[in-house]
């Protein structure tokens, strides 16, 4: 790799060298490139090829682009190889087609101004790539192609962004609605108020920040930008994509603060009026959540208005707002982002921001209360209309969702009909409409409903949640539910149950714990433990747990004992059982380990990639499981010895979820746990020993790990394997910072045993001796690592003023 780093700053350094000789030198190398790129199936000659080719892009740019354009689309189809075999499945995750091509993307970095179309087509070429990591980064390549560049704006002006509006407005529709994702994304970056450079040296980079002025051709291309953008938002009828669209439209009426000259003032005004202005002619005829988008920005923007003409342009959206009365239904039942209040005021007061959910929720029951028989198709359709507003989570719905319900309760014939006849519609609201009419004089009426719905196995997971409206009351329901899940074999609706139960055992219905264990064991027969990553079950899961039987608690515990990952949802769980009942806890923490040892071993078996093995035992980091470990650290550590065994337990254990565990809990080295650890190396056992030494490699050497090694130290024969494995956990090392991290790392490392070689203890005087000769070989080697390295990066990237 360092050769390579050196031939290829030789070539930039040959670049402008006007001989004859060294020009037909970087042709016969841009020859080879391209060759290889073309037929090449070395991953290696590839991503050499690539990198040379970003070289002598500067050269050559005509040819670059072409050549990359072919490489990309040619090389998924190519069996890779490396060393002339091919490339392991275990290998693909950083060996892959899809690397090479993400590799492909920084080729053209040098060229953006320079072949600015050619480079943006070859990114939304790729920002289209099935891959989702060539797509992500092509996207990110896109945006710093738009980006203003401090260091280059005053030769440049704005001529790079207006190059790339123009080449985008001249697309048809068809090609703006495939790419529109991208193209909003540049869009906003091309609208951006403020600009960055970014200055480079061997040991330095510098970050400058400024603000976009009107001239050197801003101003038309932020027009056009914007016009673009209002153009854009026609092309397809869609609430999320609009919303997308006058969102970048948004980013337009920003500007920095601080003070700008009068001509950069004006544009931002102009922007910001033309934005606004758009805004307001969309009022009328935008679908609600839409509605609430714009009022939302207008209000943004009059508050942060740095002109009248700004404040006036939002007043207007304001003022057409207000024209639309079934947005002001709309707002107090669903608007998450609703403005409400005066506006002036609101801008000279925060008190006046309060308006509670409390508030919305009476109006939302004088609401309900207006509904009658004059009017309630009207309500109806209303109701339907605000039911296709959508989000990713419907904990934003409160109000409305009260509203539902107390519209199931008070206007039953009505919530009915909406149940029955627009089932497909209300689908996301059917839980509050059910709790409501499960409490209404139709209660009948829904039960049959509900009932023909577990009988079609239709809405199982909505009728299971809703099941927390009607009470204990309505436990049947929730055994019905338990009992067609399983025949449906619906996991997720049985999990949902579950998590019902436990909440009502939680208030008080104790009926509730059957149902729970009676879901448990349908899970437990498909070897599923997803029920415990479902819920969170928080802290009155407490109280169910006690009241359970050992039995009971020691099947929960082997229903999870398969689940992929310890969530902090199952890590609830498993505290309120462990509080109650720590051996338990420490029998399922040793199966877990178990299983995951199979897993390894089969996967080994099968020639597969271990590293592609879902099932992880004890998470990085414990949350709510830690504390009650923590009290415990004999058994936790019994636990552990009890599953050393085997030739790979010493070797392997430092890599497994046993260590994992270990440092979870004891993440400090506590000296209760050294005490422990050290009755370990007094009892003279042999795989106690073992065990210890694997416990002390895996904390390595970021933790007090030196008393505990001293220890071992007198009682193991001089310079055996003991001491190897001692040396590689001493050694260890964590982040460093600087060329010459390592040397003042290992350094200090030898600093920290210093005091060893005068220990009265003649095998602790001679490890010491033996370690700090190996740390001063490595401070050695280090050293003159940096040093070379260091030599490379001034060639490369130059030194500051005033440096030798």
């Amino acid at each position: 790799m360092k050769d390579l780093e050196l031939r290829l700053a030789t070539l930039a350094k040959l670049l402008d060298n006007p001989a004859a000789p060294v020009q037909e030198r970087l042709v016969e190398e841009l020859r080879r490139a391209e060759r290889t790129l073309q037929q090449s199936v070395d991953y290696d000659e590839l991503d050499a090829a690539l990198k040379t080719l970003a070289v002598l892009a500067r050269k050559f740019h005509g040819a670059i682009v072409p050549t990359l354009h072919a490489f990309v689309r040619s090389v998924p189809s190519r069996n890779l190889t490396q060393g002339g075999e091919p490339i392991a499945a275990s290998r693909l995750r950083h060996r892959s087609a899809s690397h090479l091509i993400c590799d492909a993307i920084d080729v053209p970095n040098s060229l953006r101004y320079v072949r600015l179309e050619e480079v943006l087509d070859f990114l939304l070429d790729l920002s289209r790539n099935d891959d989702e990591e060539v797509c992500k980064k092509a996207r990110r390549a896109l945006d710093a192609l738009a980006e203003f560049n401090l260091n280059h704006f005053g030769t440049l002006g704005a001529r790079p962004q207006t190059a790339i509006v123009e080449s985008l407005s001249k697309r048809g529709d068809d090609q703006l609605r495939e790419d529109a994702d991208a193209i909003l994304s540049v869009l906003r970056v091309v609208l951006s108020s403020s600009m960055q450079g970014h200055a480079f040296t061997y040991n330095a980079v510098t970050i400058s920040r400024g603000s976009v002025v009107s001239g050197a051709g801003v101003s038309e291309m932020r027009a056009s930008a914007i016009a673009l953008l209002k153009r854009m938002y026609q092309l397809k009828d869609e609430v999320s994509y609009h919303t997308s669209v006058l969102s970048v439209l948004n980013a337009a009426t920003h500007r920095e603060s601080g003070a700008v000259d009068g001509d950069t003032t004006r544009m931002f005004e102009r922007d910001a009026v033309t934005v606004l202005t758009f805004l307001r002619e969309l009022v009328a005829g935008a679908a609600l959540p839409l509605v609430q988008t714009i009022e939302h920005q207008a209000y943004w923007d009059y508050f942060h208005a740095a002109t009248p003409e700004i404040e006036k342009a939002a007043l207007q959206v304001r003022d057409a707002v207000g024209l639309r009365p079934d947005y002001q239904i709309y707002k107090q039942l669903i608007g998450f982002e609703g403005i409400f209040g005066d506006w002036e005021k609101l801008r000279r007061s925060e008190e006046e921001w309060d308006y509670s959910n409390t508030k919305r929720q009476e109006a939302a029951r004088h609401l309900v209360d207006s509904i009658g028989e004059t009017n309630q198709i009207e309500w109806r359709d209303r109701i339907l209309e605000f039911s296709k507003t959508e989000s990713e989570d419907l904990a934003t719905f409160p109000v409305y969702y009260e509203f539902l319900e107390l519209l199931g309760q008070t206007r039953p014939g009505l919530a009915l009909e909406l149940v029955r006849e627009h089932e497909l519609r209300m689908r996301p609201f059917l839980i509050p409409l059910i709790g409501g009419l499960w409490n209404s004089e139709c209660h009948q009426d829904i039960d049959a409903t509900v009932q023909r719905w577990i009988d079609e196995g239709s809405h199982i997971e909505t009728i299971a949640k809703s099941v927390l409206k009607g009470g204990a009351s309505r436990l049947a329901v929730l055994s019905r539910v338990v009992a067609r899940s399983a025949e449906l074999d619906n996991r997720y609706a049985l999990s949902v149950a579950m998590g019902v139960a436990a909440a009502l055992y939680g208030e008080g219905c104790n009926p509730a714990k059957d149902v729970f264990m009676t879901a448990l064991r349908e899970m437990a027969k498909r070897n599923d433990a997803s029920w415990a990553s479902t819920f969170w079950f928080g802290r009155e899961f407490k109280r169910f747990a006690e009241a359970m039987s050992a039995d009971e608690q020691a099947e929960v515990l082997a229903s999870m004992v398969t689940l992929p990952e310890l969530s902090y949802q199952a890590e609830e769980v498993l505290r309120a059982i462990g509080e109650k009942n720590i051996d338990a806890l420490m029998n399922f923490l040793e199966e877990r380990l178990t299983v995951e040892i199979g897993h390894r071993a089969q996967r080994r078996r099968d020639g597969g990639d271990l590293l592609d093995d879902k099932f992880e035992a004890i998470p990085y980091h414990l949350h709510a499981l830690k504390n009650v470990l923590q009290e415990h650290p004999q058994a936790v550590l019994a636990m552990l010895r009890r599953g050393f065994k085997g030739d790979e337990a010493a070797s392997m254990f430092p890599y497994r979820s046993g260590a994992r565990l270990i440092k979870a809990v004891f993440p400090g080295f506590e000296p209760e746990f050294q005490k422990l650890l050290l009755d370990f190396v007094a009892s003279g056992d042999r795989v106690d020993l073992e065990f210890v030494l694997a416990i002390v490699r895996s904390y390595g050497g970021g933790a007090p790990i030196l008393d505990v090694c001293k220890a071992i130290v007198k009682v193991v024969p001089q310079e055996s394997k003991e001491w190897r494995t001692l040396a590689a956990a001493i050694k260890t090392i964590g982040g460093v910072w600087g060329e010459y991290g390592l040397v003042n790392a290992f350094e200090a490392k030898r600093d920290e045993i210093a005091a060893w070689r005068a220990d009265e203890d003649a095998l602790v005087r001679a490890f010491a001796d033996w370690l700090t000769e190996q740390l001063e070989r490595m401070i050695a080697f280090e050293k003159q690592q940096a040093d070379e390295e260091l030599t490379l990066r001034k060639y490369r990237y130059g030194i500051g003023k005033g440096e030798d």
